[in-house]
């Protein structure tokens, strides 16, 4: 281990104590740090941390195991990733305190050089300061392992676009059957028809075809265990212009909307920029900016 990432692990854990901190998330793919965590926190404070991802669904089995999208992020975008990871896998639970370490890469090696303290359901710098009941809708609607591959897939596809060009995308995630109820077909459903088990967004046939389809008006509509029931769906619940930040534009309105009426999580990727924004009851939670 580099003493430069001993040294701010060490400070990491000197500010769990000082603070009482539930967790301690280590927003990089480190082994060897995060086996030093744990075992300087063991009976203090839960260690979480990332490993390897390369946008392909993971094991069922791997429930405790962060997965960050291979794409470049800052650091504050690998924090917002691994939060939101670890609140669906209920790793984490709002309300708790929690220490995020998390740094830079230089020469292909990870080099620690970040600690925030970060309140969940009170910080308005990650998670837009939304409720702790709200983040608690994460871990409630749909599979953990569903869920990141959602949000791995959108990231991916912000920060590469299909064939070079940019796209956007609104998807939405859980109480499907609702989500349904409040919007219509603009084109035919491309997967209707077709058995369960090839409409898996673990599938990486049925990811290839969202990427293919992600021009087509409208938003996916994918079940909480990762089923996609339709594709080009109207979603009709749209939001007031200042529920939504200033600059965004109907995708955002809508997956604001869909959230406010429904209990499912709405994902959007901006066209314009790359970045994605994923909204729950009715807000913006959280915005994870491409980086070039």
């Amino acid at each position: 281990m580099k003493e430069r990432n001993r040294a701010i692990l060490d400070g990491a854990v000197l500010i769990s104590r000082e603070t009482a901190a539930d967790a301690v998330l280590l927003a990089a793919a480190l082994p060897e740090e995060a086996a030093y965590l744990r075992t300087q926190l063991e009976g203090e404070s839960r260690v979480v941390a990332a490993a390897p991802h390369d946008g392909s669904a993971r094991p069922a089995h791997e429930h405790d195991v962060l997965a960050l999208p291979e794409v470049r992020l800052r650091r504050r975008g690998r924090a917002k990733v691994a939060l939101l990871e670890a609140l669906a896998a209920g790793l984490l639970r709002a309300g708790e305190r929690v220490i995020i370490v998390s740094g830079s890469t230089v020469d292909g090696d990870a080099e620690l050089d970040t600690i925030a303290v970060v309140e969940l359901g009170h910080d308005e710098e990650l998670l837009d300061g939304h409720p702790e009941a709200t983040l608690d809708r994460l871990g409630a609607l749909a599979d953990p392992i569903v869920f990141d591959t959602v949000l791995g897939l959108c990231v991916q596809l912000g920060h590469e676009g299909r064939e070079g060009r940019r796209v956007g995308l609104l998807l939405t995630l859980g109480d499907h059957e609702a989500v349904l109820a409040h919007s219509h077909p603009l084109v035919l459903n491309p997967f209707e028809g077709h058995p369960e088990e090839a409409r898996s967004i673990l599938d990486p046939a049925t990811r290839r075809a969202i990427r293919e389809f992600s021009g087509v008006d409208g938003a996916f509509v994918v079940r909480g265990d990762g089923v996609v029931e339709a594709a080009g769906r109207y979603l009709e619940a749209l939001a007031p212009e200042h529920d939504v930040p200033s600059g965004l534009g109907t995708r955002h309105r809508a997956a604001a909307g869909i959230t406010g009426v429904t209990r499912c999580i709405a994902f959007v990727v901006s066209q314009s920029s790359g970045d994605t924004r994923v909204y729950v009851g009715g807000r913006l939670l959280v915005t994870i900016e491409r980086t070039d």
